[in-house]
């Protein structure tokens, strides 16, 4: 089964990082990487999942889960955790030779993460093996320099080739994003939307009995003829 097919594509990942951002910088993070991919970029990993364990958990980063499956003949290992503060998690060994930050402004947020993987390409890795990293936004994106399209709204991908990332070739991550998350703004205007519903049944229901009651009186009157 193609590892984005929920997301409409049939691309399959030598290595992929996916972020889940909240507004105030918390979120979760996905990384799934075939076992030589991993192994070339940190040589702790020494083959078995308890190295993989020990390596992604800091204080910054909370692991929740790390399994391995195989693809074509190919381990593949997949870790899931959260973490508090992206900038924190930008400090952490994974990242550590990265210029990553996340930057707030009066009325929006800006991510910068800047990707350079200089180590030796496996020879099991083929040099055109897509590597992806892939970010939810919270909210509305202003500005992005992916080559990519903005997939449903708040969801961009940049890529890389295996032989592009083992070269050393820079990938720059750049979005700016707004401050108030869309689940948020969705609420506010679904929640002033159904108030204004209330409102009008009520101020209906209050005019409905009034004019009964009126009505009720008039009838109660005696009749002069």
């Amino acid at each position: 089964m193609c590892v984005a097919l929920a997301l409409g594509s049939c691309t399959t990942y030598e290595y992929e990082e996916e972020v889940f951002l909240d507004v105030d910088g918390s979120g979760s993070l996905r990384i799934s990487g075939s076992r030589a991919f991993l192994g070339a970029v940190d040589p702790r990993f020494d083959g078995e999942l308890s190295s993989i364990t020990r390596a992604f958990t800091e204080p910054a980063f909370a692991v929740d889960s790390v399994r391995q499956t195989r693809r074509d003949e190919r381990a593949f290992v997949h870790v899931q955790g959260s973490f508090r503060d992206w900038n924190e998690l930008c400090g952490t060994w994974w990242f550590r030779e990265r210029d990553c930050r996340l930057d707030v402004s009066d009325d929006a947020l800006s991510i910068h993460m800047a990707i350079r993987g200089e180590s030796r390409r496996p020879d099991t890795v083929a040099p055109d093996a897509p590597v992806a990293f892939r970010f939810h936004f919270p909210s509305t994106v202003r500005f992005h320099n992916s080559g990519n399209e903005i997939e449903r709204g708040n969801i961009i991908r940049w890529e890389r080739t295996a032989e592009e990332y083992f070269a050393g070739r820079p990938l720059t991550v750049e979005a700016r994003f707004e401050q108030r998350s869309v689940l948020r703004t969705t609420a506010v205007i679904l929640g002033t939307a159904l108030g204004l519903v209330i409102f009008s049944v009520g101020a209906a229901l209050v005019w409905t009995l009034r004019v009964g009651r009126r009505q009720l009186a008039e009838d109660a009157l005696p009749d002069d003829g």
